[in-house]
């Protein structure tokens, strides 16, 4: 009898969170009550107490749950072997946006943090998780950027960092394409849009690798 009652309760927490998971990605976390999200997961809004204690803590276990797709994480190794990184990169970016956004779940969840005025919407414990999830990310890229930059392939003058920052803000321009649900600008966005941005980032992109040495004053500090 115990085990049904959890099973119960564990599908009634589902339920919640699916529906408030469509709710939010449609209306917003400001525009969209517990009311309404009882209401679409078929539940009486005790329910919902029951299992999350307010609208915060609800949204904050389903910012818990986004795999940030420009997120490449911390294993580089392929990176280091690979003899055009930056190739490799485009490639991997390309996969997992389009694997974030063919997985219902992830897709409306990376809507939520996407959806504008989301900073003002989310709470402050979602908002810090998103903020510490986009730094380490960041981060991760910069170290790509940094194997590129130590082969000389990334463009003379472009610092390691200030790239990865960059390409982070054009991943986040072409998640933002697809969350606005133009079906035109989720098929052609993704590709073209790396596409440009590696040819301008690599030395190849600039009238061949450079085999000069590198400029001193961008030399790889993933912290600048």
């Amino acid at each position: 009898m115990v085990r049904h009652t959890r099973a119960e309760a564990d599908r009634t927490r589902t339920r919640v969170l699916e529906a408030a998971l469509m709710a939010f990605a449609e209306g917003g976390v400001r525009g969209t009550t517990l009311d309404a999200v009882a209401a679409r997961a078929g539940v009486t809004r005790g329910a919902v107490y029951w299992h999350f204690t307010d609208k915060a803590a609800l949204v904050a276990e389903l910012v818990e749950s986004v795999r940030w797709p420009l997120d490449i994480g911390a294993d580089v190794a392929a990176y280091e072997v690979h003899p055009q990184p930056l190739e490799l990169l485009r490639e991997q970016l390309c996969r997992q946006i389009e694997h974030c956004m063919a997985d219902p779940w992830q897709s409306r969840a990376v809507k939520i943090v996407l959806r504008h005025g989301v900073w003002s919407e989310l709470p402050l414990d979602a908002v810090a998780r998103v903020e510490d999830a986009l730094t380490e990310t960041v981060w991760r890229l910069a170290r790509v950027m940094t194997i590129a930059h130590r082969r000389y392939q990334l463009r003379a003058g472009l610092h390691p960092a200030s790239a990865a920052r960059c390409l982070h803000a054009v991943g986040i321009g072409i998640l933002s394409e697809y969350a606005s649900d133009l079906l035109a600008a989720r098929r052609n966005a993704l590709p073209l849009c790396l596409e440009l941005f590696m040819v301008g980032a690599s030395s190849a992109g600039v009238g061949g690798f450079n085999d000069a040495p590198p400029d001193r004053s961008a030399s790889p500090d993933l912290h600048r």
